[in-house]
């Protein structure tokens, strides 16, 4: 019975994670932190770095977020999960990049890691961590 659930809990968790990266993908800007935590602590790689509360990362978006054209690149490569019955952790690399409204393309590689816990059988992210690697 406890495999079954963490098998479940496991898929859970993915699913939630995927949804994060469609939702950010293709700028559906309610829908990016539906599965956060409200006080959810994230470090992102665009300054000020560490974003304390859903609202604060929310309101940072415009500043940062380019406008481009079409749908953006924003796609795990790899996601590994491990989910116990109320904590789970999840890490992997996300391809991101798109198309600025003049034309030129960018690309980046960064490193993810997802902590969250299950509060009244839902799963929240409660800590977000996106890097990006410097240097060769």
């Amino acid at each position: 019975m406890e495999q079954e659930r963490n098998i479940a809990d496991t898929e859970s968790v993915r699913q939630l994670l995927l949804d994060w990266a469609t939702a950010t993908r293709s700028g559906a800007r309610d829908a990016i932190l539906q599965g956060h935590d409200p006080d959810v602590l994230i470090y992102d790689v665009l300054p000020p770095l560490l974003y304390q509360g859903a609202d604060a990362y929310r309101a940072s978006w415009s500043g940062w977020q380019p406008q481009t054209q079409g749908e953006d690149t924003f796609e795990f490569t790899g996601l590994d999960v491990v989910a116990g019955s109320d904590v789970a952790f999840a890490s992997g690399l996300i391809k991101c990049g798109g198309t600025l409204q003049d034309g030129r393309t960018f690309a980046d590689l960064v490193r993810a890691t997802f902590c969250l816990q299950k509060r009244s059988g839902e799963w929240l992210v409660t800590h977000q961590h996106i890097s990006r690697p410097t240097g060769a």
